[in-house]
């Protein structure tokens, strides 16, 4: 059946309640107007008729309901609700009750029916679909769910962020960056800095410093406001007796933006010692090097990078790679720095190593990195010089020359077929690389695989076919 009325002639008719009488054929119409469901059944509840509004498009085959029991037709917490209409016995609707149809395969069917007796044998059941509605309803839920997870998660991080604020041993501030008023200090700020800044709270940054360091402190507050963060300055007291490192940077949210200040102490040292120290890692000299250098700890980590180096690598500033992996850049795998550092850790500098650095455009550059660690425990850094080798001439020999008793590659052409003359220098060049993959690895054949690019039963293989012993290999 097809609706004729108007839609707001449906949505005035469609919320007729209990005590509404069917008695004439007029009311009939309205109803098949305004339902999405007719069934007729008789008292035991067997459907005998089923229409439906033809907008609506069932998921379930209804013609199966036809001469079975309606109560067959919903779930099983729905038939108490199909035998009470069952039981109604006027011709005035009866209050609605939402049941639900099983569906194979897909979600319950939702619909509200009331019911109205037609004669004494038969009722009415009238229904309206709930789809729609339960669509609703369950996006609502799941995005009440989603709206809760992030509360939560919102929640976590703060919670989180609150103690390591209240428990990292340095110093950490929050100014306000209008006022420059300190908004919220750690207690190991109240430490530090009480006897100085009193009350610490709401008083205006920097005070207690000398003079010299209250000039620095405002340049480092101009600094983070222009350019986001700061680098680490040497500061001291008013009275001389502590020296810090602050860095500062800014957070911004939408209800106010802080500058987030780090004092690092650093002990009762001279100023002009702790400058030194601070700027001996890196220097203006190293910073205008032509050849690539990086500070970076252990864990491969980069401390600081100079300009050369984001020339080689593409980056647009040396902030892209300060708190990053050397790996991200270094080598053709994570193999080549485990390797560096190894030995680096064995015998406490490298004066060459070649390998390649990867920029961010997708071009390598051939490099020899000249390695040393740090001896100072509270700087255990790694210092890498890169010099591009790249437009280095080529330094190529008029001859190759096999390695074992034999005449040189040379003085075999014409004498040996091509075909068998390219082999022995694939061989020759094979076995060499493998040889040096074994010199470089201290003999271990897992890492020699790696580097290589081939698996380990690959490798054992081409070492029996070359002849290199085992014994000289190593354990894995």
């Amino acid at each position: 059946m097809s609706k004729k009325v108007s839609k707001k002639s449906t949505r005035e008719h469609r919320g007729f309640t209990p005590g509404f009488r069917v008695g004439d054929e007029q009311l009939m119409d309205m109803l098949k107007q305004t339902s999405d469901w007719l069934i007729v059944v008789n008292r035991d509840g067997t459907v005998l008729s089923i229409e439906h509004d033809s907008n609506i498009k069932p998921a379930a085959n209804v013609t199966q309901w036809l001469n079975q029991s309606f109560l067959e037709s919903v779930t099983i917490e729905s038939k108490p609700k199909i035998e009470a209409l069952l039981s109604h016995d006027t011709a005035e609707l009866s209050r609605w009750r939402q049941v639900n149809h099983p569906i194979a395969d897909e979600p319950d069917l939702p619909v509200r029916y009331s019911a109205c007796k037609l004669d004494a044998k038969h009722l009415m059941l009238v229904g309206q679909s709930m789809g729609e509605l339960a669509q609703i309803q369950q996006r609502m839920m799941r995005s009440q769910h989603a709206l809760e997870t992030d509360f939560a998660r919102v929640s976590q991080a703060k919670v989180r962020y609150q103690l390591l604020f209240d428990l990292s041993a340095e110093a950490l501030l929050n100014i306000d960056m209008r006022t420059l008023k300190i908004v919220d200090a750690n207690p190991a700020a109240q430490r530090l800095l009480g006897r100085y800044i009193a009350p610490l709270k709401n008083n205006r940054f920097p005070t207690g410093f000398d003079e010299d360091s209250t000039d620095a402190l405002n340049t480092l507050l101009k600094q983070a406001q222009v350019n986001g963060r700061a680098e680490d300055v040497a500061v001291c007291t008013v009275d001389n007796q502590t020296s810090f490192l602050a860095s500062a940077a800014l957070v911004r949210d939408r209800i106010e933006s802080v500058l987030m200040v780090r004092l690092s102490p650093i002990g009762k040292t001279a100023r002009e010692n702790v400058e030194t120290q601070t700027t001996s890692l890196f220097d203006t000299v190293v910073a205008k090097s032509h050849d690539a250098i990086v500070i970076c700890d252990w864990n491969g980590q980069i401390i600081s990078a100079n300009e050369a180096f984001c020339n080689m690598a593409h980056l647009p500033d040396t902030s892209y790679a300060v708190g990053k992996s050397v790996d991200n850049w270094l080598g053709h795998s994570a193999m080549d720095y485990r390797l560096l550092v190894n030995n680096l850790k064995e015998h406490g500098t490298i004066p060459k190593f070649t390998t390649v650095v990867s920029g961010e455009h997708g071009t390598d550059t051939d490099v020899e990195i000249s390695a040393s660690s740090i001896p100072d425990p509270r700087f255990p850094y790694t210092l890498l010089i890169m010099r591009n080798v790249q437009s280095r001439p080529a330094a190529l020999s008029s001859e190759i020359v096999v390695p074992t008793a034999g005449p040189p590659l040379k003085e075999l052409v014409g004498r040996v077929p091509l075909k068998e003359l390219v082999r022995k220098s694939t061989d020759l060049i094979e076995r060499m690389c493998i040889e040096s993959a074994l010199e470089m690895t201290s003999d271990n054949r897992a890492s020699a695989a790696e580097m290589l690019g081939v698996s380990r039963q690959s490798l054992y293989t081409k070492l029996r076919r070359f002849g290199i012993p085992d014994q000289s290999i190593g354990p894995d």
